[in-house]
C-alpha cells in the first residue's frame, strides 16, 4: 500500500484513521505482526435475533509487549473500525519451539 499517496488537494488517499494505516509497520516504528483472522458464525442470538458472528484474531509475537501492545494502543485511540468492534476476550500463550529428537518439547522454553 502507498501510505504517502495523496490526492491533488493533499488529502491522504488512505485516511489517517484507517485501520490499515494505523496497523502498518510504517506507522509503528517498523513493528510487524504475524497475524491471521478467522471469521466465525454461531447462529442467531436468541436475545437480539441478530446473527452472532465475528472474527477470531490470532497474532504471533516473541514478546507481546514489544509489538502487539504498542499497535493495539494505537488502534484503540484512533481506528475508524472501533465503532464496529466489540472485544470479548483475550489470551496469551507460550508456544515452544520445535524439539530435536533428543529433547523434550518444552525443554528450551524457559532458558
Amino acid at each position: 500500500m502507498d501510505l504517502p499517496a495523496a490526492s491533488q488537494d493533499g488529502t491522504p488517499v488512505i485516511p489517517v484513521h484507517a485501520h490499515i494505516r494505523l496497523a502498518s509497520p510504517d506507522t509503528n516504528a517498523g513493528v510487524r505482526l504475524l497475524r491471521r483472522g478467522y471469521s466465525f458464525t454461531d447462529g442467531i442470538d436468541p436475545v437480539t435475533g441478530e446473527l452472532d458472528a465475528g472474527l477470531y484474531f490470532i497474532c504471533f509475537r516473541r514478546d507481546p509487549r514489544t509489538g502487539f501492545v504498542a499497535v493495539q494502543r494505537q488502534l484503540a485511540q484512533a481506528d475508524a473500525l472501533n465503532e464496529y468492534i466489540r472485544h470479548t476476550g483475550s489470551g496469551v500463550f507460550a508456544c515452544p519451539p520445535g524439539a530435536a529428537q533428543s529433547d523434550d518439547v518444552g525443554s528450551r522454553l524457559f532458558y
